[in-house]
């Protein structure tokens, strides 16, 4: 039974692993990392306590991977708890897997804009974002595909951003994150 304890525990940690560091950048990775970390604290917890000989050492590794648990559970709940509505209002299609949406959402109360990547649908659907402006900003002027991997986006003023992506992972390099207004 411990040999098959030990097993899931660690294929729980590995994929716990995986949907934290999100290398290919699921819209839905959150929700994978939040349960996927909390089964593999579950499991670790159960098979210390299985394991360790003496009342005393599992009684304290049972309150300890509890309190894991707990602490990890509680940073989910403050991390949902400030993720806001967000509705999309336009979609760029590139032709192929692959469309820029710009998205109105919420960033602590405030009202943002964002320009993000995303390709398929359902549960492993992916998103990046390529272009974020600031609380009581504009959006952009316009955003779309270019030659080859590079998307661009104009804000305000006409200032424009251009990123690379990489088509399998979705990693946008750079990101834009503008300091001002209006957008420059």
């Amino acid at each position: 039974m411990n040999r098959y304890l030990a097993v899931a525990a660690a294929v729980a940690v590995g994929l716990a692993t995986l949907a934290v560091t999100d290398p290919f950048h699921l819209r839905h990775g959150g929700a994978y990392a939040a349960v996927l970390v909390t089964l593999a604290i579950l499991l670790v917890t159960v098979l210390g306590v299985r394991l360790l000989r003496g009342r005393l050492a599992r009684v304290v590794a049972g309150v300890l991977g509890g309190l894991v648990a707990v602490g990890w559970l509680g940073l989910v709940w403050l991390a949902v708890s400030f993720a806001g509505d967000e509705r999309v209002e336009e979609v760029v299609p590139s032709g192929g897997r692959l469309s820029l949406v710009l998205v109105r959402g919420h960033a602590f109360a405030e009202p943002v804009y964002s320009v993000r990547l995303r390709a398929g649908s359902g549960p492993f659907a992916q998103e990046s974002t390529v272009w974020q402006g600031l609380g009581e900003g504009a959006p952009p002027t316009g955003f779309r595909f270019r030659e080859g991997d590079i998307v661009e986006v104009v804000a305000a003023q006409f200032c424009g951003y251009r990123s690379s992506f990489d088509p399998v992972t979705l990693d946008v390099d750079p990101v834009h994150r503008p300091l001002r207004l209006d957008g420059c």
